[in-house]
């Protein structure tokens, strides 16, 4: 009888200890959850907070938006050489327009840096993306502005 006793209390145990182990997973895996979503927030904030110090400013001139025309987003590409002196607009016009615009590229110190010609042939209410090729030693840095004129 005895044995049957302390047969019972280890099956006890260990169904009490098997309980303990689900509960210490289960504990351990909301945890780290939680910890992964934080970490995966922490490199999503320091990525934008890089983006946001590495952008080029691009602007419209007041004309150009007093006659319809929007900015969309942009983007700076590299060339063969490693330089960026590519840039993609996306434009939106409100009126047709068929125009060669010129783009003026300063640095931060507002120095003209570069400058290039962007035609631009687009009917009313469209909206579409265009290449701007800067000269090969125009490098677009941090914190340059970009006016299209």
């Amino acid at each position: 009888m005895q044995r049957a006793i302390v047969g019972l209390e280890c099956l006890l145990a260990c169904a009490a200890c098997e309980r303990a182990k689900e509960g210490a997973k289960d504990a351990l895996n909301a945890g780290g959850e939680i910890a992964g979503k934080a970490a995966t927030e922490v490199i999503e904030g320091v990525t934008t907070g890089v983006e946001e110090t590495w952008k080029v400013d691009v602007r419209l001139s007041p004309e150009l938006v007093a006659s319809g025309m929007g900015l969309g987003k942009t983007a700076v590409d590299s060339d063969s050489l490693g330089n960026d002196n590519h840039l993609v607009v996306y434009i939106t016009t409100e009126m047709a327009l068929r125009d060669t615009l010129q783009v003026l590229a300063m640095d931060k110190d507002s120095l003209e840096m570069g400058r290039a010609q962007l035609i631009v042939d687009a009917a009313a209410g469209r909206g579409n993306y265009y290449d701007v090729r800067f000269p090969a030693r125009t490098n677009l840095e941090r914190k340059c502005t970009v006016l299209i004129r």
